[in-house]
């Protein structure tokens, strides 16, 4: 428990323990777990585990009956930081739908020149990849240069990449951005906890 506290605590930051702190009407546990907070944080020399190992020490100094408040801190802090998550995953989505719907209207548009310009970039971005690996390719096997640099490839598809509706490469992570999974995982876990 202490340990999982500490790690909460540590991320949500003193000023988030002392809002919890207000929320119960002022608490002695809180605001010592806030002060401890700030105290591994002005201790620029600690890494995070040694930071979290500190708080979990002061924790564990606790006198017995702080434990029932300490759970209930955690519980909030849980809930904060899943709440926070929320908001950064809506944050996210609704930033990538208006990416979408800029694209879309651009595809609608009536003027010709801006209705193929997005399409013809994301071409000419293809084009030039193919082209560019072909060409280092070539010049390696003929005991040039080293071949095809990933990060030259990269920044010369990323005009089609984008065309095709990948903005970041977390579009391949276990859970894609717009899937909610990532939220209704943690909530899952913070649930089983209890």
């Amino acid at each position: 428990m202490f340990a999982s506290l500490a790690a909460l605590a540590l991320e949500a930051g003193p000023a988030v323990i002392r809002g919890i702190s207000s929320l119960f009407g002022g608490s002695d546990t809180a605001d010592k777990i806030a002060s401890a907070v700030e105290t591994v944080d002005n201790t620029l020399s600690l890494s995070k585990q040694q930071k979290q190992l500190a708080i979990t020490r002061e924790l564990q100094n606790l006198p017995p009956e702080s434990r029932v408040e300490l759970e209930r801190i955690q519980l909030e802090l849980e809930k904060e930081i899943t709440r926070r998550q929320e908001l950064q995953l809506q944050d996210k989505q609704v930033e990538h739908h208006e990416t979408q719907e800029t694209i879309r209207d651009g595809d609608k548009t009536e003027d010709p020149y801006i209705r193929k310009t997005r399409p013809l970039m994301a071409r000419q971005s293809l084009w030039a990849v193919i082209l560019y690996c072909f060409v280092m390719e070539f010049l390696k096997a003929k005991g040039i240069g080293t071949g095809v640099d990933p990060w030259v490839a990269s920044i010369l598809s990323s005009p089609a990449w984008a065309y095709l509706g990948l903005r970041t490469l977390d579009g391949f992570a276990k859970y894609p951005k717009g899937s909610g999974d990532k939220v209704t995982t943690l909530v899952g876990n913070v649930i089983k906890r209890k």
